[in-house]
């Protein structure tokens, strides 16, 4: 009975430590739609600009990705139809024009992360931007992952991990397919402390 009892309470820990992913291929409405396991918060997906000036007109010492309010939503589209290349996986993530950016509810941690870019092999001009890019809850860059449009159905791949991810912002001048985090986790995860603080408290107790 009592290791029957320690099973059900270390189930809900060992599941939030389970590594987990969650997959978006973005060939249903909409966009935030996923496969596999959900993510712990919500998730907006919008087109981004690079705030560099405050309301007075002053450059910003750190300037900061934020949603582009004179954008429509973020579409996506065959990349074949736009010339760049046969389609990844059906339908792909349009970021011709403009930055994408994933906001998240809740900052997440993210131990491996992956997306698939178009099949153009157009190159990467340096103005549309090279990388993946990750940031906190006070914009602070995390960490980034290098992309090169003249790679054919380049897969962006990193182990991470990146901790307390509030925004991903990807580079114009590509389509993205199936990205996917894997291990995401809340931060802080509050169901791993939550069964922690649960289980102290009954076998002390039990005692």
């Amino acid at each position: 009975m009592k290791n029957t009892f320690l099973a059900l309470m270390l189930a809900p820990l060992c599941g939030a430590l389970a590594p987990a992913a969650t997959l978006f291929n973005f060939n249903a409405s909409p966009l935030n739609t996923t496969t596999g396991d959900p993510l712990p918060t919500t998730v907006a997906i919008d087109y981004a600009e690079l705030v560099t000036e405050d309301e007075f007109g002053d450059p910003l010492v750190t300037p900061y990705f934020d949603v582009d309010a004179t954008a429509g939503p973020v579409t996506a589209s065959n990349p074949l139809l736009a010339g760049y290349g046969n389609p990844i996986d059906g339908d792909a993530m349009d970021a011709l024009l403009s930055p994408v950016m994933f906001s998240f509810g809740v900052p997440l941690d993210i131990t491996g992360f992956s997306a698939v870019l178009d099949d153009s092999t157009f190159g990467t001009p340096a103005f549309f931007g090279t990388a993946i890019e990750f940031y906190n809850s006070a914009d602070g860059l995390i960490g980034s992952i290098p992309i090169d449009q003249g790679v054919a159905l380049l897969n962006a791949t990193d182990a991470g991990p990146f901790t307390g991810v509030s925004k991903i912002v990807f580079s114009s001048g590509a389509f993205y397919d199936n990205v996917q985090f894997t291990g995401v986790i809340p931060e802080p995860s509050s169901m791993v402390l939550g069964s922690l603080g649960a289980l102290g408290l009954m076998l002390r107790r039990r005692r």
